[in-house]
């Protein structure tokens, strides 16, 4: 994340880390909050029980997943180093836009998967939009934050799973609770 930051300011981005991490941030609160209403239209789309089925059976696979993994499904990878290359805003921008969509790159935590499920599941893009803009401004914004301040947290991840799983656990079981009665 620093290096797609201050590379980013190299050329393009006015030599500022502060507008580098600005392109950053807002590529992927645009990016998530596309892909958030996307996914609510795809819910929209469906019968309120066929779609609460559908949820049921993907958050089921998500606890299931969460109680038997140690580390979610996910691609597994960093976000691509040839944009480095670009030596612009365009390494900011597409770094930024892989890490809203939060499934194009390594994910870190079961609690992702609450955030295109539950905008699936409500159906409304204002609200799915939102719910993935809030996801992106955490995951990228904190980033961004931290590599402003010059931070770097050592085995950050590995200790915030412990309760970042914590919370998704309760996360999913209020989200099933809310879509039984749907059915």
């Amino acid at each position: 994340m620093i290096i797609m930051i201050t590379r980013a300011r190299v050329s393009g981005c006015f030599g500022s880390p502060v507008v580098a991490g600005a392109v950053l941030v807002l590529c992927a609160i645009g990016a998530a909050a596309l892909t958030g209403a996307l996914l609510s239209l795809l819910g929209a789309a469906l019968e309120p029980g066929m779609r609460a089925l559908l949820a049921l059976v993907a958050a089921s696979a998500v606890a299931a997943g969460a109680v038997t993994r140690p580390v979610p499904w996910q691609l597994d990878r960093e976000t691509d180093t040839d944009w480095l290359s670009y030596e612009d805003w365009r390494t900011a921008a597409f770094n930024g836009f892989a890490l809203g969509l939060g499934f194009t790159t390594r994910i870190g935590f079961w609690l992702f998967y609450l955030v295109p499920l539950t905008a699936f599941a409500v159906a409304d893009p204002i609200l799915g939009a939102a719910g993935y803009a809030a996801f992106a401004v955490s995951r990228v914004g904190g980033s961004a934050l931290l590599a402003a301040a010059d931070i770097w947290i050592d085995g950050g991840i590995v200790r915030a799973r412990v309760v970042a799983d914590l919370i998704a656990g309760l996360a999913l079981g209020a989200l099933l609770t809310a879509l039984v009665p749907l059915l």
